[in-house]
């Protein structure tokens, strides 16, 4: 059985002297791994850019809709990046988000919603002019709202604290130590407020962008048990 879809990819594996193993994301589908017969060889039909990180794709696979592991049989570029592959601050936003995304949707069922953000987001990084600083921020906080933990309230005087374990801002400091100070705490509302139009002109220094990258990461561990340690953020923290 075929099937025409489209999808973003996430991870690749080498597999046997020629193939791959290739995880994507698609809406119809969600996260599924396939097998691309000589995408490795020389006289492979693919080309080695329909397998870069977060790469937009268009492919038909074939196989068992229960098996584990499908074949891609066609697989071609749904949406050609103009300045990521060319820009070293968008690229490496790109191999950071590549991160998290793989890490927090290991196992999606299928969700077009969660899809399209994705898809949207990448397209509306590949455009942005000027300053994209503020971007991977916007974005984890945004992707929780599809992860099923986006933070409840906002900042006030009455809650100016948010706690990370319990995802809401609340009236007074916890007693464990996963919680934002109210400086960050108000940030963190104004982002969760905002939209991709707007997030540069949130005037965030670098040691507040480090801390609430950080906190988000630790953000995402406390509500997906499985998420892990992420290493690229340190690469992008030393590009910026």
């Amino acid at each position: 059985m075929l099937h025409k879809t489209s999808g973003i990819i996430l991870h690749t594996t080498k597999y046997s002297e020629t193939s791959l193993i290739v995880k994507i994301i698609s809406p119809d589908l969600g996260v599924k791994s396939y097998i691309v017969k000589g995408g490795r060889s020389k006289k492979t039909k693919f080309k080695a850019t329909i397998f870069q990180p977060l790469a937009l794709v268009d492919m038909v696979v074939s196989g068992r809709d229960k098996s584990d592991l499908q074949r891609i049989s066609e697989i071609s570029i749904l949406y050609p990046y103009s300045d990521i592959p060319y820009n070293i601050i968008k690229s490496s936003l790109v191999l950071f988000l590549n991160e998290v995304i793989y890490k927090a949707i290991k196992e999606q069922h299928p969700d077009e919603n969660v899809f399209e953000f994705i898809k949207n987001s990448l397209q509306i990084l590949d455009i942005k002019q000027g300053s994209c600083s503020n971007f991977h921020v916007f974005f984890m906080i945004q992707l929780s709202r599809y992860l099923g933990f986006f933070p409840e309230g906002r900042y006030s005087i009455a809650t100016p604290f948010f706690d990370l374990q319990e995802g809401r801002f609340v009236d007074k400091r916890p007693v464990h130590i996963y919680y934002l100070e109210a400086s960050l705490s108000w940030l963190f509302s104004e982002l969760i407020r905002a939209e991709y139009t707007n997030i540069q002109q949130l005037k965030i220094d670098k040691q507040q962008r480090k801390q609430l990258i950080d906190a988000l990461i630790k953000f995402y561990q406390l509500h997906i048990s499985s998420f892990g340690e992420i290493k690229s953020h340190q690469v992008l923290e030393q590009v910026y």
